[in-house]
Order: structure tokens, then C-alpha cells, then sequence
């Protein structure tokens, strides 16, 4: 293998579309959608909040959207703020991001094992290895996670086109299964189930709408994220593509996701008493449907329900897969991260030492189970918003430092829009550090952060003598 092989330039609007749109919708509105609505004290106040959310996620988008085609290389985000402010603020920027894509590892293959559990309870049977966060570990669980991790890994090690295709056809049975599970729950629509507006549903529900809708912020982002893995594969971009479009994808799939997630909490909200939803056993909707229409009808609901959330929970492992190992092939071209991480297979076109980090986390996430579930997700939305805002501040600088740079995309708004994301990602940010806040991260978390930096500071002590430039992969 050398440094002089290059990514695959294969990538066209379409799979842009369904890379960034599949990482951002995922599972969690199948398996954590109690948590939601717990957290919220009523399905109206969570959908509002996951609305408001949205609006504020949009200027972000579109600082996403000018900077990805203006700079069309591997690393992203860091690549934006390595030229707006320099070596220090980029790699603050790409540890961030790199502790958000390798959370969503394990985070996924927690998550699909435990929905593989619910389909096949004797995954469960006997007694656990052992117990972490409160949680039991069985071995039968444990080696399907890891084959499933497996299987994740193989589809990312033979390239960014066979990649591309799996995502293609998990985003297509997603927007599939989510059309009849919307149609289904409709049908046994009952307004009355979504009153009254606030109500206790867990111990965070008793101080108020206002802490309700706080709470349910902080969690919205991390499933959010995703529209950033655009930007981090930009630079396998087909030859002739449009960037412009590029720019608008990234727009669309933040509104088409927020219409997603509002369809998927109605449908539960209309559907059933949201008292007894959260009580259900995950896959929540799944378990739903059992319950709404009995017999056979119910079983094939189920199991439609059940194929579209793990079709979502592939799409966004697969996407954050790929983002994160081209993330870590940027800081190596940088010199942030040894020598090895700029090697690209030169069979594959893909990552070597990136892809390896990155099924290491895979394959993490059955070990640790799903008592670590809560707080993986906090520092996921904490990290994903840090990057966010570090995009929006480069975004603002190099439109005033370097107004004539090549903008494929130009956001509408200019400056007024940059500065409210930069307003927007930092209050979400500040809702999971204060102490305070009904959404802060929990020691746990604050713990996991600092260990991070603090390995983040040694690594970018020891490698500041290694320097290369961050543009090679664009030349």
C-alpha cells in the first residue's frame, strides 16, 4: 500500500441524499421513542420540541451545505475549520467529531442486538456473562452482535460503491415500512389519546413543560446528526457532479428527516395512550400494532415495523461508518493522527486504518450492552453540536475573511443565518454541560468527555512535529 491511492469518485446526488437522510433517521424512532416521549410528559410537547429543533438545525445545515462543496475533501468539518482558524481549533473540531461517529458505533451495534433480542428472546436465555450499567450481557447476544459488527465491517472494507448500494436499499425499505406503519396507526386514530398535553410520565416529567421540552432537546440532536457524513465523503463525489445540489441534499434531508421523526411520534401519539406507549416493551411501535390489530394482521405489522427499524438502524451505522473513517484519513493527511491513517487500500479505495478504528468501536458496543445506551447518547449530541458549532463560526469567518472563495452554494441569509447557528448550536451544547439543566449529561458522561480530551491533548502534543497539507486529497 502507498499514500499516492485515491478514493473512488462513484458517489452521485441520489446516494448523497440517501447517505445523509439514512445517518440521521436510524432507529431511534423504533427503539427509543418511549424515552421521547417519556422525557417530554405527552407526545404533543415532544413533536413540538423535535419541530423547534428542526428550525434551529437548519441554519446549520446550510452552513454545512456552503462550506461541503467549497471544500470537497475528506475530513469535513475539520477540513473547515483548519482553514478558517488553523491547526489548533481543527483538531479540537476533529476530535469532536471523532468521538461523535466512533459513539455512533457502538451505539448501533447495541442497539441492533438488542432489537435481534427482542425478535428471538432465547438470545437472552441462561444466565449473563456479566452485568454492566445494571444491565446483563448473555453470550449468545454478545457473539450475534459482534458477527453482526462483522458483516458492517465486510460491507465498508469492499468500498465506498458496495457501501453506497446497501445504503441505497435500506434508505428504500425504510421510506417504505415508515409509509405503512403512518397509514396503519392513522387508521386507529383517537385524538383524545394525545391529551391531556402534559402529564407525568417518568420521574424527568414532574417539573414542567418548559423542563420537558429542555430535556427533550438535548436528546433531539444526536438524532439529528448524520447530515455531516455528506460532508465527510464529498470527496468521492462523481467527476461531474453538480455541487450546487450537493448543498441543497444536505437542506432537504434535515426537513425530510424532522417530517420523518413528526410522522413516527404522531402515528405512536394517535394510535395509543401515551401512558401505556411508554410502558411497552422495545421495539415500542412494533409491540404496538400487536396490540391494535390482534391475529395475523398485528404479526405482519410487527414485522413490517421491525425490517423498517432495522433497515434504519443499517443505514445510519453503515453512513457513520463511512464518515468516520474518512474523518480519520483527513487528520492523518493533516498529521493529527500517525502516518498510517492517510493509507488508502489500493484494491478497495477505502480507509485502511480508519475502517480498523472504526470496527473496533463496532464491535465494543455488544461488550458494553444496553445500561450504557443513555449516556452514550448525551455525549453523541453534545460532540455533534460542538462540531456544529465550530461549522457555523468557520462558515462566518471565511465569508468575511474570504468572500471571493469558490461557493458552489451560497446559503440565503448570509451572515444573519450563520450567526444564528452559531446561537443555535451553542445553546443546545450549553443544555447538555450545566449542571443544572434537565438535559445535562450525568457525570457518566462528563467522565467518558474528559478522558477523551485528555487522550485528544496527548495525541495532538506528540504529533505536532508531523504536518502535511490537508488539501492533498482535493489536488
Amino acid at each position: 500500500m502507498n499514500t499516492d491511492v485515491r478514493l473512488n469518485k462513484v458517489m452521485s446526488i441520489k446516494d448523497y441524499f440517501m447517505l445523509g437522510f439514512g445517518s440521521m433517521v436510524g432507529v431511534g424512532w423504533c427503539v427509543a421513542i418511549n424515552d421521547w416521549i417519556s422525557a417530554g410528559g405527552g407526545v404533543l410537547i415532544t413533536v413540538s420540541t423535535f419541530l423547534i429543533v428542526t428550525v434551529m438545525i437548519i441554519p446549520i445545515g446550510l452552513c454545512y451545505a456552503e462550506m461541503c462543496p467549497a471544500f470537497p475533501v475528506a475530513g469535513g468539518v475539520f477540513a473547515y475549520s483548519y482553514k478558517a482558524f488553523g491547526r489548533k481549533i481543527a483538531f479540537i473540531t476533529g476530535w469532536l467529531a471523532l468521538l461523535a461517529y466512533v459513539n455512533v458505533m457502538p451505539w448501533e451495534s447495541i442497539y441492533i442486538n438488542d432489537v435481534f433480542c427482542y425478535l428471538f428472546p432465547s438470545l437472552k436465555a441462561g444466565s449473563p456473562l456479566y452485568v454492566l450499567g445494571n444491565s446483563p450481557v448473555y453470550t449468545k447476544s454478545l457473539v450475534l452482535g459482534i458477527l453482526v459488527s462483522l458483516v458492517m465491517i465486510f460491507i465498508n472494507w469492499r468500498g465506498t460503491k458496495f457501501a453506497s448500494t446497501v445504503q441505497n436499499a435500506c434508505c428504500y425499505l425504510m421510506i417504505g415500512g415508515a409509509v405503512i406503519v403512518v397509514v396503519f396507526a392513522f387508521a386507529k386514530c383517537d385524538f383524545s389519546n394525545l391529551f391531556p398535553l402534559h402529564r407525568r410520565l417518568s420521574d424527568n416529567t414532574g417539573a414542567g413543560i418548559g423542563a420537558c421540552i429542555i430535556a427533550v432537546a438535548s436528546m433531539a440532536p444526536f438524532h439529528f446528526s448524520g447530515f455531516d457524513t455528506i460532508c465527510q465523503s464529498a470527496e468521492e463525489s462523481e467527476m461531474d457532479i453538480d455541487y450546487k445540489k450537493m448543498g441543497k441534499v444536505i437542506f432537504i434531508g434535515i426537513v425530510a428527516t424532522g417530517i420523518y421523526y413528526s410522522l413516527m411520534l404522531m402515528s405512536a401519539g394517535v394510535a395509543y395512550p401515551a401512558d401505556m406507549f411508554v410502558t411497552l416493551k422495545r421495539p415500542s411501535i412494533c409491540y404496538m400494532f400487536l396490540l391494535l390489530y390482534p391475529g395475523m394482521t398485528g404479526r405482519i405489522l410487527y414485522f413490517i415495523t421491525l425490517i423498517t427499524a432495522l433497515a434504519g438502524l443499517f443505514s445510519t451505522w453503515n453512513g457513520f461508518y463511512m464518515a468516520g473513517a474518512r474523518l480519520c484519513l483527513g487528520m492523518g493527511r493533516a498529521g493529527f493522527l500517525p502516518g498510517r491513517f492517510k493509507i488508502i487500500h489500493e484494491k478497495n479505495r477505502t480507509p485502511v486504518a480508519g475502517n480498523v478504528v472504526c470496527g473496533i468501536a463496532c464491535i465494543a458496543g455488544p461488550f458494553i450492552g444496553i445500561g450504557y445506551i443513555l449516556p452514550l447518547s448525551i455525549i453523541g449530541s453534545f460532540a455533534f453540536v460542538a462540531c456544529w458549532f465550530f461549522t457555523a463560526l468557520s462558515c462566518w469567518k471565511l465569508r468575511v475573511a474570504d468572500p471571493d472563495l469558490n461557493r458552489p452554494f451560497r446559503m440565503p441569509g448570509g451572515t444573519i443565518i450563520m450567526k444564528i447557528a452559531c446561537l443555535s448550536s451553542a445553546l443546545m451544547a450549553l443544555i447538555c454541560v450545566l449542571p443544572n439543566s434537565p438535559g445535562f449529561m450525568g457525570m457518566t458522561a462528563v467522565y467518558y468527555l474528559a478522558v477523551w480530551l485528555i487522550i485528544g491533548l496527548i495525541i495532538y502534543i506528540s504529533m505536532q512535529r508531523k504536518k502535511t497539507d490537508l488539501t492533498e486529497g482535493s489536488q
